[in-house]
């Protein structure tokens, strides 16, 4: 492992830390400190989803155009200021604008920190290192509600100031130590000519398109478990410990399943993953505590343990190393579009019915959609090139 993944690894514990300092407490702030409505409230975090999610293609493509690194940089910086935006504006058109920041610097960061990855590595190295990637989100997820929280209490605006700073330290830090990366596409058309290559890949589309479902239950963590958390206990300190048990169990279990990623099927990985979420959700019904809400989730998080880095995996492999930042840039559509309608969705049935079993139905639903076309998908032949690619992997390795 060189030291510009480890950099890039260092900073993803960091923008975790400071990302989940503000956002994990972000619904409710709106909610319940700026009085936004519901609509005002999915609004926002709808366009921070939109443009996190709908703008990578584009981005993906100019980072295999220009390369990586100069994408990362561009997109700590764009984020930074977002954060910084929100500490400071009260409007529903100020903060429209700051989340819209976020998501454009999320956009520009993720596909060639992504891309960046599957460039530098093979075969089970490359799984290793997405491994590791998962290992330090957690890491910064867990501490950063714990430090949100605290600072919260200090000042409103202290959480959002923090994160901005961190963001624009990383982008010097990366800057200093980072190296381009080996291979840049030369082609002045290359976001083109990888969209095009995507919209033909008929396999890449169905699994993106499956993935949709999978969004849209995934989205719930950050809005109507939240919001259920508080219609429950009136508690936002036991709104912050969400994201905290979501994180220490996603990092448990993402170490003692690191070896799964590398010896089973990943397909095999996302059904397993996808139904345990979906029946945790399910289990939300069947008793109204915090309590029982903490252990649904320490359920739900299992299963998003097995799905992330599994999905991640997946997109490496569909690529065969080429237009990398453009299909982990397309891919993000499917978060888009998934988390979207899960964010207006979870909104609104959380509060139109606080009390019913019907949203958990609802979401549950969904995501076993998500199962069964997964399903099928591994069903098709296609899958068996998967398969082989992944042997032959291990086979260079070895």
């Amino acid at each position: 492992m060189n030291q510009s993944i480890k950099t890039i690894l260092i900073s993803a514990f960091c923008m975790n830390l400071a990302g989940f300092a503000v956002l994990s407490f972000l619904a409710v702030y709106l909610s319940h400190h700026l009085l936004f409505s519901v609509g005002e409230t999915g609004t926002v975090l709808s366009l921070m989803t939109l443009s996190s999610r709908g703008l990578p293609i584009f981005a993906g493509g100019m980072g295999d155009r220009y390369g990586y690194k100069n994408m990362m940089g561009i997109g700590l910086l764009i984020r930074g200021s977002g954060f910084i935006l929100l500490a400071f504006a009260q409007s529903f058109f100020f903060i429209g604008i700051g989340t819209t920041l976020i998501g454009i610097g999320s956009a520009c960061y993720e596909p060639s920190s992504m891309a960046f990855f599957s460039s530098e590595a093979t075969g089970e190295n490359k799984k290793r290192i997405f491994t590791y990637l998962n290992l330090s989100l957690n890491g910064g997820a867990i501490i950063g509600p714990l430090l949100g929280g605290y600072l919260l209490l200090l000042d409103p605006s202290y959480p959002f100031i923090i994160s901005g700073l961190t963001f624009y330290i990383l982008f010097f830090f990366q800057f200093i130590i980072i190296k381009p990366q080996r291979k840049i596409v030369r082609n002045r058309n290359s976001i083109v000519a990888g969209v095009k290559q995507i919209v033909t890949n008929k396999r890449f589309m169905n699994y993106c398109f499956a993935m949709i479902f999978f969004w849209f239950m995934f989205a719930q963590l950050t809005v109507s478990i939240p919001l259920h958390m508080y219609n429950l206990s009136k508690n936002e300190s036991l709104v912050t410990i969400i994201i905290t048990v979501n994180a220490v169990t996603g990092l448990v279990f993402m170490f003692l399943f690191r070896r799964l990623y590398v010896k089973i099927n990943i397909f095999t990985l996302l059904k397993i993953g996808i139904v345990t979420m979906s029946c945790s959700l399910f289990m939300i019904v069947f008793t109204s505590t915090p309590y029982w809400l903490l252990i649904c989730i320490l359920f739900f998080t299992i299963g998003e343990t097995l799905v992330l880095p599994s999905s991640d995996i997946a997109i490496s492999e569909f690529t065969q190393e080429k237009f990398q930042g453009s299909y982990y840039g397309f891919f993000e559509i499917s978060f888009a579009v998934g988390a979207t309608f899960g964010n207006y969705a979870g909104s609104f049935l959380i509060n139109q019915q606080p009390s019913s079993f019907i949203p958990w139905i609802v979401f549950s639903g969904v995501g076993m959609i998500g199962f069964l076309l997964i399903w099928l998908l591994n069903k098709k032949p296609h899958c068996r090139i998967l398969r082989e690619l992944e042997d032959n992997g291990r086979q260079n390795i070895r």
